[in-house]
């Protein structure tokens, strides 16, 4: 204990100069500030061993030189650097570095005080004035806090030190991991920090390697295929008349007309003009397969019994006659693949030219494909030959957003990622390393940007705007003016940027076109008990292998 707390818990006091007879109030609370001061250790971090607690954030705009300065002006008193020595230093996993320091008692202690101080002056409690109540007093209020302060505040003024000597880049928010404060086994305050620091990004070898990738030529079975998506797309949904008989497929116009097993009807079931798309989940029973093959007018029946639970909690069956009534079929009409069917779907005038035209939109798609598989295997393996940390908080970025795309898709779908997802665990692996690969990718596609002077010029950005200008119709200024008001116009710089450094990947690097693999042919059905051993060799001595 320093000699002014001592001072300030004696019997000399604020309250016993200024007033004869304290407040009861007074009386309490300077009788439990003793009775705390008898029970506790003379100095309380002594009962304070290494300790497992919530982490101590830093904020990274304290670490400052300007913000020495702000506090220093705000505190009225200079901020020394404190002495201290280095335990241990250790690069750890997500470009993270763990700085093990540690401080004298005196350091401590010296530290505590002149916190406590600035606290006093802030503080008022009962029986004092404040700013003057005592040190010994502020302290034990303050509890563990005191304890918890004082270390962040070591720790803001050693590892701005600590900066100033290493050059650290500070990505994320450093955090005191845990510390021991000076004790019986231990004459000093140790402590560790956690810091996440910028990645050095240095570039052995990204230009003259080789990729394949396999070609997938664009055959006439493949534009068939597309013209067919397209005839279904325009197909039509018509009544099929009188003589329309009901398939698969189809659509139904029904009458359901109910009644209970005394021949009732029961109107709050009953149903005219239903459309029926789904015979399985829109009619109970076996009332949709008995439908197929049917006519208009013509009707099916099936009784099927309903059991619900009564007002008196006890469940009845009931069994209702459902009588599906054949109001309308509606067919879809597909148009005939003609040239008229070319000109109401495009701008081309016979069906060969849309034919044409498909094929030639396929083999652009086949191109982009290709493309896109170079570039991914050309990362792997600049991933690989220029090795990289991603940070922690980059990686928990990029994977929060990955898990939020998978969202967002099922649920586009009706779905939700806990209906598709059986194993969490391995999910949130996966989804975990990728994004450590997209960020690795990131940082290394900007320092090749960096080091090869791949920059997007204002006239890049015009000249991509007259573009979609063009293929839109509309004039540059106003899509210029439509991307200003979407805050778009980084974004359009960005994608150039990228557009422009896979541009680079692909001339500087050699990427093979080969031929796809036949696909293989799937699994014959096992063969018969007695076919199988008639195949088996005798002169084999497990008697297993097969000729």
């Amino acid at each position: 204990m320093t000699d002014e707390m001592k001072e300030e818990t004696g019997e000399s006091g604020p309250m016993a100069t200024e007033t004869a007879t304290p407040p009861t109030d007074v009386q309490r609370d300077t009788e439990s500030s003793q009775e705390a001061e008898a029970s506790s250790p003379t100095e309380p971090e002594q009962a304070d061993q290494e300790k497992k607690f919530e982490p101590i954030p830093i904020d990274p705009d304290d670490l400052t030189e300007e913000a020495r300065e702000q506090a220093e002006e705000k505190l009225n008193r200079k901020i020394e650097d404190l002495a201290y020595r280095m335990v241990e230093q250790e690069p750890r996993e997500g470009s993270l570095v763990a700085l093990r320091l540690a401080v004298t008692r005196d350091v401590y202690l010296a530290e505590q005080e002149i916190l406590l101080n600035d606290l006093r002056k802030e503080i008022t409690l009962p029986g004092y004035r404040k700013g003057k109540a005592p040190l010994k007093l502020v302290q034990i209020r303050l509890g563990d806090e005191a304890v918890r302060d004082t270390v962040g505040s070591i720790a803001v003024n050693l590892l701005r030190q600590e900066i100033a000597k290493q050059n650290f880049k500070i990505s994320a928010r450093p955090q005191v991991m845990g510390y021991a404060t000076p004790g019986d086994d231990q004459d000093e305050l140790t402590f560790e920090i956690e810091i996440e620091v910028e990645p050095e990004v240095e570039l052995k070898q990204y230009k003259d390697l080789s990729v394949e990738v396999e070609v997938q030529p664009v055959i006439d079975e493949a534009v068939d295929d597309y013209l067919e998506r397209l005839r279904l797309e325009g197909a039509v949904t018509e009544s099929g008349g009188p003589d329309a008989v009901f398939k698969e497929g189809d659509e139904l116009v029904v009458d359901v007309v109910v009644t209970n097993d005394r021949g009732e009807r029961l109107d709050h079931l009953c149903k005219t003009g239903q459309n029926v798309n789904d015979l399985a989940s829109e009619l109970p029973g076996e009332l949709g397969g008995q439908l197929v093959g049917k006519k208009v007018g013509e009707s099916v029946a099936e009784t099927i019994k309903n059991t619900v639970t009564n007002r008196r909690g006890q469940e009845v069956t009931h069994e209702d006659t459902y009588t599906v009534t054949v109001r309308d079929i509606k067919v879809s009409r597909l148009p005939e693949l003609d040239d008229e069917f070319a000109k109401d779907l495009s701008e081309y005038d016979t069906l060969a030219e849309l034919k044409t035209a498909l094929r030639e939109e396929l083999e652009d798609r086949e191109e982009e494909r290709r493309r896109v598989e170079a570039l991914a295997k050309l990362f792997d393996q600049i991933i690989e030959k220029n090795p990289v940390q991603a940070p922690r908080s980059m990686t928990a970025a990029a994977q929060y957003d990955q898990i939020m795309r998978d969202s967002y898709q099922l649920s586009r779908l009706g779905m939700r990622l806990g209906d598709v997802v059986r194993d969490a665990d391995k999910y949130m692996h996966d989804q975990r390393d990728d994004a450590a690969q997209s960020v690795k990718r990131e940082l290394l596609t900007l320092e090749i940007a960096k080091t090869e002077k791949l920059e997007v010029t204002d006239a890049d950005v015009d000249k991509e705007i007259e573009r979609m200008a063009e293929a839109s119709g509309r004039k540059a200024l106003a899509v210029r003016a439509r991307l200003e008001a979407n805050k778009e116009l980084d974004g359009l710089r960005s994608r150039l940027e990228r557009a422009k450094i896979a541009d680079f990947l692909l001339e500087h690097n050699e990427v093979k076109n080969v031929p796809a693999k036949p696909k293989e042919a799937p699994a014959e059905a096992p063969v018969a008990a007695d076919a199988a051993e008639s195949t088996v060799d005798e002169s084999s001595p497990e008697g297993e292998s097969e000729k």
